[in-house]
């Protein structure tokens, strides 16, 4: 089965709790607890599945490669990617699935805490039943895992998949450009020096270049003999750059509920343009309207727009 794209992914369930107060990105408490905090709702979430879930309401023949734990929160992710009508290769072994507690403020901001379960422990034995799919998919997509406790599985696994694909989009989040690229950064090396389409936000461009923004795409190009940059300016929309172009396309103006998997929207939106063989400006601009759409609901797969209504004017 060759597949459009593959994605190796975290698969969390996302509990959310919005508050009546602002909140700062990094607010910490007790990673424990996340199983006992209250919540307002629950949405199967990971940056891949939030995107994978969005390239199948478009259309595109994907699958996902995870891994779940045998307690309640893996019968909740397995019932909503069939909902979602997700193919997905995710065995299950004894231990928790992942949990992540995101709080959401008033000032739209969010708080992102997660126990990783799981999720940490993926090896390339794991996965090596499907590795065909991974080996004959037009692209493999990857992004971070939280590495907790030094776990380093599924990050070296990462690096292996990076050399096996035909293609390879990542996005490492500043998970891994801030913090785990400094504990472990040779496989996170390896991974972008075989990365096609790397996607970052202004934050990530910026700690990976030591540059500002404006002039990191073109340096990491070189640096790491990348295909295609995009970097996400929230608001602003995006820069979206190849060794012989480079365009800053703003966003749409939409009434914003919630941002939660705004990045994971915009990749959603860009690699389906990639795919379907679109120009690099116009792979932009459909990435900044699936975010579009989805930041004006809540969540981050609920908002995510149909293959007809992304085609459509907005």
């Amino acid at each position: 089965m060759n597949l459009d794209i593959v994605g190796f992914a975290a698969i969390n369930e996302d509990r959310i709790k919005y508050l009546d107060k602002p909140v700062k990105e990094h607010e910490a408490f007790s990673p424990e607890r996340l199983g006992k905090l209250p919540y307002d709702e629950r949405f199967l979430g990971g940056s891949v599945v939030n995107t994978i879930v969005g390239l199948t309401r478009l259309k595109l023949n994907v699958a996902l490669i995870g891994k779940l734990g045998n307690d309640e929160s893996a019968k909740f992710l397995q019932a909503q990617l069939e909902k979602y009508n997700v193919k997905f290769y995710a065995p299950q072994v004894e231990g928790s699935s992942s949990i992540a507690y995101i709080e959401v403020g008033n000032n739209k901001q969010r708080s992102i805490r997660i126990n990783p379960g799981v999720n940490d422990t993926i090896t390339w034995n794991d996965i090596r039943p499907y590795s065909d799919l991974i080996k004959n998919a037009k692209l493999v997509h990857m992004a971070s895992f939280a590495c907790a406790f030094n776990r380093y599985e599924s990050l070296l696994t990462e690096a292996k998949i990076s050399k096996t694909a035909r293609k390879a989009s990542f996005s490492p989040g500043t998970l891994y450009c801030k913090y785990v690229r400094q504990k472990n950064p040779d496989p996170i090396m390896e991974i972008l020096q075989n990365t096609d389409i790397l996607i970052l936000n202004r934050e990530e461009a910026e700690e990976l270049s030591g540059t500002s923004y404006q002039e990191a795409a073109d340096k990491l190009i070189q640096k790491h003999g990348i295909e295609i940059l995009a970097i996400t300016l929230g608001d602003k929309g995006c820069i979206v750059a190849d060794k012989n172009e480079c365009h800053l396309i703003p966003a749409y103006k939409v009434r914003v509920v919630d941002t939660t998997g705004a990045g994971d929207a915009f990749t959603t939106g860009f690699l389906y343009g990639y795919l379907k063989g679109k120009k690099l400006e116009e792979c932009g601009r459909l990435g900044n309207k699936v975010a579009a759409y989805c930041i004006q609901r809540k969540g981050a797969i609920e908002g995510l727009p149909t293959e007809k209504e992304l085609l459509s004017d907005m």
